[in-house]
């Protein structure tokens, strides 16, 4: 957009072409017929400045949003078109990594720190991750956890002694109530729960796999590309920022011929 724009601006056929009518111009702005067809060419030259800078940020916020836009956005226009398309094609593999990106995602819009201390939501966090992606994550987190079977829950024997350097055993204190699932009060805890999805450590590798599991069953797969959507829809909150203001900016300045066309002629009838 930005070369055509520079042809047809530097381009005097073109410019004469498009130039408005001196008698238009000479009658809007009462001005002698010597001097009309000078003021016309020059209106018309501003009004094309305005359409190639216009056009130029418009070609700037395509060419971000085609580069940095994830494809299943780009893809589908809206959550729900997503979900209606791509739900008889999900398998228990591609959950696995949705449900695993969905629940960093989840993890970082909460806003904890390292200490698992609640810090306060900065800006460019809630424009990234909306309070209904929250809502939601947390809704059907606590769902799936409620419905895995209890036979889920029968983990592989954890070791009861280890192994000092000279060989000798020493055995390891269980507590059979650590169970990382849950709050202080023992109600499951969603943020627990995500959090237990992506430590990546072994004793917890019977849960993931139960856990991604039941949300790839019928009753939660739409729930899961619900979530995984809105994740991409609305990461990168920086890039979406600098996408808005180019079109902003191109959609303003394509506006301003058009704005200055219509007070012109509203005014020319106000006064005629």
């Amino acid at each position: 957009m930005p070369f055509l724009g520079s042809l047809l601006l530097f381009n005097q056929h073109v410019v004469e072409l498009l130039t408005l009518s001196p008698d238009l111009i000479r009658r809007w702005l009462n001005l002698p017929m010597n001097g009309a067809e000078e003021v016309a060419r020059q209106i018309t030259l501003s009004r094309l400045y305005y359409v190639y800078f216009g056009l130029t940020s418009l070609g700037f916020g395509s060419a971000l949003f085609a580069l940095f836009c994830p494809l299943i956005v780009k893809s589908y226009a809206s959550a729900i078109e997503c979900v209606q398309a791509e739900s008889s094609l999900v398998t228990r593999s591609r959950v696995a990594l949705l449900l695993s990106e969905v629940s960093r995602r989840y993890i970082d819009a909460l806003g904890f720190d390292e200490y698992d201390d609640m810090a306060p939501r900065g800006i460019i966090t809630r424009m990234s991750e909306p309070d209904d992606f929250i809502n939601l994550c947390s809704v059907a987190m606590l769902e799936i956890f409620s419905d895995l079977p209890p036979e889920h829950f029968e983990k592989p024997p954890e070791p009861t002694v280890s192994l000092e350097a000279d060989g000798s055993p020493t055995p390891i204190e269980i507590d059979p109530n650590d169970e990382p699932f849950y709050d202080k009060r023992g109600r499951p805890d969603s943020y627990m729960i995500a959090k237990a999805l992506t430590s990546g450590f072994r004793r917890l590798q019977w849960f993931t796999s139960a856990f991604q599991t039941q949300a790839a069953s019928e009753a939660h797969r739409n729930d899961m590309l619900l979530m995984h959507y809105m994740a991409l829809d609305n990461a990168r909150p920086r890039l979406r920022v600098l996408v808005a203001f180019f079109y902003g900016a191109g959609f303003a300045l394509l506006s301003i011929p058009t704005l200055m066309t219509f007070a012109q002629l509203a005014w020319h009838l106000i006064v005629r």
